[in-house]
């Protein structure tokens, strides 16, 4: 018994005495007691991850064992005892170590190896089994499924807010249910009316939500999804829809079926390009509406007939929300660019339904198939969404028939008197004599005392109203017809669309494929009238018949091959499709411009192609266009093209039309050509284009305004992949020509000069540049004509470049071009209470109207944001957008050990330069060149900033002690649709970081700050602030997860715009404790008390001044909680309350449960 009282003795003293020898590192370790049974192996497990060497005591028969007893194996954390030791299979040994606490599992497994015993065949079997655990997204969806998302549910209350539920769900799901049924889902009930940037090749949808299940004979879709059908010649759509789609195959036959809500229109704009202006460009809707919001991703931009590609890198840009397409550097735009654009569109009028269905068969092995489509669209005229018509607005419409123009009512109407009997309007009348005719008009005055009125405006189309829209809600009479807008509201129009098809393709004779289509349409261009309903129906046909090329062979005489097309086609007038079906450049090619859209058209083709040789390609094309009685067109196109598509190619084009009508006649013939070889990597080659266009009235030799001619040689030079080099040149020279009372004149010259070099030879420098200069020059008879030579530049450079790493990095981005802009207008927007950044202040100068300076910005409780929008009228400019970024470190330049190279080694620094204006100036060298005096000029900046910072860094990335110096400067102009705001801000400051002890570290900052900002002189923002202070920020971290922190910082604001400047001295304390459940979570409790101290209450005091305090004392204090209850499963409360100046206490509680898929 002493024996054994004397050993627990001395294993209790041991675990004292490694308590005590081990103080300095007891934060980052504990100490671990395991008991173990004498097994047969003599091989004994730890149950830690790591055991520090030499701190174990083992335990056997009461009594601690010596160290040559026992063999301990530290690396893989396990022992063996001495075969000298006697014991029984039937001890227990205790042992007792010390560990380190990193937070991690002795094992980590999905699966485990399990016996199982097999009754049938009385066999033990090993199998594997999947370890799950108790919540899991196995036990949820199973093995099969993959899977990513989350599930939210969480609630907020406080002082300012009732009581509010949040939940959100956003899952992805994809894999198989079971071996012939697939599903993939995407999943939300979030309202995401977020538009996706149009800069992107590839858009992210955050908003698209669907469920999709895959069978090999059918597939179900549920949600947002896009139809994508074509059923012979005019039964093609191309949408996105919301609803159910159901598609089927059995064999031979395929079918669809689709019932959904319709997320927008169908429309196509078609414009020609303007020099100098790369975009924006706006699009407009059937009815020339402009306040439409294009659907993302819907858009097919074509430029000259070719499809570009959207995205930064690419060919264009898209603003959804403001529905303008920009073209980028890589697509120089001039005034001869041809550009149409198909997209849907919304309106938020109505909601709109769609059904379709469409079946298609094949017979005899495929020789013969038919098909079948049905598709309806409509606006529901009982389902406004943005509107509210009253009864008298749907007498309107009812009478109003198919005519738009009849759909109208007066957008004048007299203020309501507000509380105390005072009508307040925010427009005059004004009564005058216009060719001795009286006329009224109407003139934006908000406050005065005869403005009673409140006028909504519409666009009709310039030139065809008396007002400009100077603003939003703005707008001002400039003269009858000198404008594009009339106080008029037009009424939206409910519309029904229904179309079916029929289409019958045969391939009875190898080679020769016989097609017939029919489709009829049923249009109720205004669901709320009986009148104009014996037009609705509209019918088309179309046959054609196609011998594909086919080898000719005389005796043993190969002749080549030949292939014949034969194509009739009808549509009656009042035939209308669900999207385009023709040819994107069909207008151009027949030169339909002098023909009437409301006729019956015929169209012939006839087509031989001849392929004498595989490298030889010939091409001819007969058409015959017929529209109602007086228009035809009849076109004649051939194609040579000798190529073995490598390395040599010779093309040429001839294209000849002939129209004519009953008051015009017109001939026009255009030419294209392209040849070029290779040798080696040089690829050289010319481009040719020319086109004469003669416009004549019947029995006339003066020529109309329609004729034209040009002619244009490009020739170009390729470096084909050399050495990681590709180099393009192409130079173009262009003469066009346009008549003069009747005769054909020279107007211009253009000569466009492009490169475009990529080098990614090596990896420590890529770059890639792209350059295009036109320079356009008219004649004396143009100019005089107003016509003024121009200058169109686009440049986009990117380089990026690691020299003697990691010595020096950076990269460099310059990209230049000449556009239009419009100066922008701020516009406040209320959203919900605590979610915005600004807050109304009241009518304060009682006009009725809420000015730019009523409101305010706030930290808290703000229920309005603030969002730019472009005004009507633009400007043409050059924009410019360049920055560099430069990274040096000195820390592995010296190899040697020195004091001057200890020094360099500590050196490090970071600068930034960004640089962005759009200007007006005429001078488009002044901006390319980057002569930076001429920039920031309100004679011809709209927008422009240039930021200048510069990092220097002592001993960056040492923990014990560093330094970083900072200086920032920043310059701005913004030209508003109020005026002129130019801002100034520069930063000096310094900071230090250090270590005092292992536990304890510090942040000081030291900052001298200058913000200022001139607006106009009404505004609240105007302000000339001076700031001083000091932050220092203590950190004591005992152990890994725990960490007190406390901060104090003290300045002074002084803001000297004001005759008596305000002066606000600020004192700031702050204590903060963190702690850290290692994998689990964390806690985090905060107290903050600010105190500002005014000189004068008289000032108005700006926001930037204060931050969002109050004058006079602020409290603060934050508990957030942060706690993994599983590996999927979250759980986050936070509270927060203040109490500032003399208001009252508010308090926030928020608490959210998140589950990870």
């Amino acid at each position: 018994m002493k024996r054994r009282n004397f050993s627990l003795t001395i294993f209790i003293l041991s675990l004292i005495f490694f308590s005590e020898i081990h103080p300095q590192i007891s934060k980052n370790t504990f100490l671990a007691t395991d008991t173990l049974r004498i097994n047969f192996e003599n091989k004994y497990f730890i149950s830690q991850v790591s055991i520090i060497p030499n701190t174990e005591t083992i335990l056997l028969k009461d009594r601690v064992l010596e160290k040559n007893e026992y063999q301990f194996f530290y690396d893989d954390g396990y022992f063996r005892l001495s075969d000298t030791l006697s014991y029984s299979i039937f001890d227990t040994l205790v042992i007792s170590y010390l560990s380190y606490n990193l937070g991690l599992k002795k094992e980590y497994k999905r699966r485990s190896l399990v016996a199982k015993f097999d009754e049938q065949t009385g066999d033990t079997l090993q199998i594997v089994r999947t370890e799950v655990s108790p919540f899991s997204t196995e036990s949820i969806f199973g093995t099969g499924i993959q899977k990513s998302g989350t599930i939210v549910r969480g609630f907020t209350v406080g002082t300012t807010k009732d009581f509010s539920l949040n939940s959100g769900l956003r899952l992805q799901l994809s894999g198989k249910l079971s071996d012939e049924i697939e599903i993939v889902a995407a999943l939300t009930d979030e309202n995401t009316p977020i538009q996706p940037e149009g800069n992107t090749e590839r858009l992210e949808e955050l908003d698209k939500v669907f469920i999709q299940v895959k069978h090999p004979n059918a597939i179900g879709t549920f949600g947002d999804y896009q139809l994508q059908q074509r059923f012979g010649e005019f039964g093609i759509i191309d949408r996105k829809f919301q609803g159910l789609m159901g598609e089927f195959s059995y064999e031979n036959t395929s079918a669809f079926i689709s019932i959904a809500s319709s997320r927008g229109k169908f429309n196509t704009n078609n414009f020609n390009g303007q020099d100098g202006v790369q975009g924006p460009y706006r699009l407009n809707g059937v009815n020339n509406e402009r306040d439409i919001i294009i659907i993302a991703g819907t858009e097919k931009v074509f430029l000259d007939g070719v499809e570009m590609k959207r995205g930064e890198n690419n060919d264009y840009t898209i603003e959804y929300s403001n529905a303008t397409i920009t073209f980028t550097p890589n697509r120089l735009i001039t005034s001869a660019s041809r550009i149409s654009v198909d997209f849907e569109y919304t309106d938020r009028q109505y909601s709109r339904n769609f059904f379709g269905a469409g079946v298609i068969s094949s017979l005899f092995n495929n020789k013969l198939k038919f098909g079948f489509e049905y598709l309806r669209e409509g606006d529901n005229q009982d389902s406004p969404i943005d509107i509210s018509l009253s009864e008298s607005d749907k007498e309107i419409l009812s009478q109003a028939g198919d005519d738009r123009n009849k759909a109208v009512k007066s957008g004048v109407r007299l203020a309501e008197p507000d509380s105390l009997g005072i009508v307040r309007g925010i427009y005059s009348k004004v009564d005058t004599l216009i060719n001795g005719n009286i006329f009224s008009y109407y003139v934006y005055n908000p406050g005065d005392s005869s403005s009673i009125f409140n006028v909504s405006f519409s666009y009709v189309g310039e030139g065809n109203g008396d007002y400009v829209r100077e603003s939003l809600g703005v707008y001002r009479f400039v003269g009858i017809g000198n404008g594009g807008y009339l106080p008029i509201i037009f009424l939206p129009i409910p519309q029904l669309k229904q179309l079916g098809a029929i289409t019958l393709t045969a391939n009875i004779i190898e080679n020769l494929d016989i097609n017939f289509d029919y489709a009829g349409s049923i249009w109720d261009k205004n669901r709320f009238s009986a009148l104009d309903e014996n037009d609705n129906f509209g019918y088309a046909a179309n046959f054609s018949m196609r011998l594909k090329p086919s080898s000719i062979q005389i005796g043993n005489v190969k002749l080549g091959k030949a292939g014949l097309s034969y194509r009739e086609r009808f549509i009656e007038k009042r035939f209308t499709s669900f999207d385009r079906f023709n040819d994107v450049e069909f207008n151009r090619y027949y030169n339909t411009t002098a023909a009437s859209e409301k006729e019956n058209e015929s169209l012939r083709e006839i087509g031989l192609t001849l392929i004498p040789i595989d490298e030889l390609r010939i091409n001819s094309t007969a058409g015959f266009l017929k529209k109602g009685d007086s228009f035809t067109s009849d076109r004649f196109n051939n194609l040579l093209k000798f190529s073995d598509g490598t390395n040599f190619n010779l093309e040429y084009n001839l294209d000849y039309v002939s129209t004519s009508n009953k008051f015009i006649n017109s001939n026009w013939f255009r030419h294209r050509g392209n040849a070029f070889f290779q040798v080696w990597h040089f690829k050289p080659g010319i481009d040719f284009l020319a086109e004469d266009k003669t416009d004549k009235r019947t029995a006339s030799d003066s020529l109309l305004n329609g004729s034209l001619k040009y002619f244009e040689l490009i020739p170009f030079i390729e470096i084909v992949e050399f050495e990681g080099i590709k180099f393009l040149t192409r130079h173009s020279f262009r003469e066009d020509y346009f008549p003069i009372n009747g005769i054909l004149y020279k107007e211009s010259l253009s000569r466009t000069n492009s490169f475009e070099i990529n080098y990614r030879g090596t990896k420590e420098f890529t770059s890639a540049l792209n350059l295009s200069i036109r320079n356009k020059n008219f004649t004396d008879e143009f100019k005089q004509l107003g016509n003024l030579d121009n200058q169109s530049i686009v440049v986009r450079s990117q380089s990026k470049f690691s020299l003697w790493d990691p010595l020096l990095k950076g990269d460099l981005f310059y990209e230049v071009s000449t556009q239009k802009s419009a100066r922008l207008q701020k516009v406040f927007v209320r959203v919900e209470q605590g979610t915005g950044n600004f807050k109304y202040l009241g009518d304060l100068n009682n006009n009725g109207i809420a000015d730019e300076n009523e409101f305010e910005p706030t930290t808290f409780d703000g229920d309005y944001i603030q969002v730019t929008i472009p005004t009507d009228q633009l400007f043409p400019v050059i924009d410019l957008k360049t920055s560099t970024r430069w990274k040096t470190n000195f820390s592995k330049l010296f190899n040697e050990r020195n004091f001057i190279s200890t020094a360099i080694r500590a050196i490090s620094s970071e600068t930034l330069w960004r640089i962005e204006e759009n200007s007006k100036e005429t001078k488009y060298s002044n901006v390319y060149l980057l002569r930076l005096s001429t920039f920031q000029n309100e004679a011809t900046t709209i927008r422009g900033s240039n930021l200048f910072q510069q990092d220097f860094f002592l001993f960056e990335n040492e923990q014990d002690l560093s330094f970083r110096f900072r200086f920032i400067q920043r310059t701005n102009l913004n030209e508003f649709s109020g005026g002129f705001e130019r801002g100034y801000f520069r930063e000096r400051s310094l900071r230090i970081k250090f270590k005092m002890v292992e536990e304890i570290s510090n942040q000081t900052d030291l900052s001298n700050t200058n913000d200022n900002l001139s607006a106009q002189a009404n505004s609240n923002r105007i302000r000339r602030v001076n700031s001083n202070f000091i932050t220092s920020d203590f950190s004591y971290r005992p152990s890994r997860t725990i960490e007190v922190g406390f901060k104090i910082r003290v300045g002074r604001n002084e803001d000297t715009y004001p005759a008596q400047p305000t002066i606000i001295d600020i004192n700031g304390q702050a204590i903060r404790f963190n702690l850290s459940f290692l994998g689990f979570g964390r806690l985090r409790i905060e107290v903050e008390r600010n105190e500002l101290l005014a000189n004068t209450t008289q000032n108005f005091i700006p926001f930037e001044i204060t931050g969002g305090n109050q004058i006079g004392k602020n409290y603060f204090w934050r508990v957030n909680f942060d706690y993994k209850l599983s590996s999927n499963l979250q759980t986050t409360v936070s509270y927060d309350g203040r109490l500032q100046g003399s208001s009252k206490t508010i308090h926030t509680m928020r608490a959210e449960a998140r589950a990870f898929f």
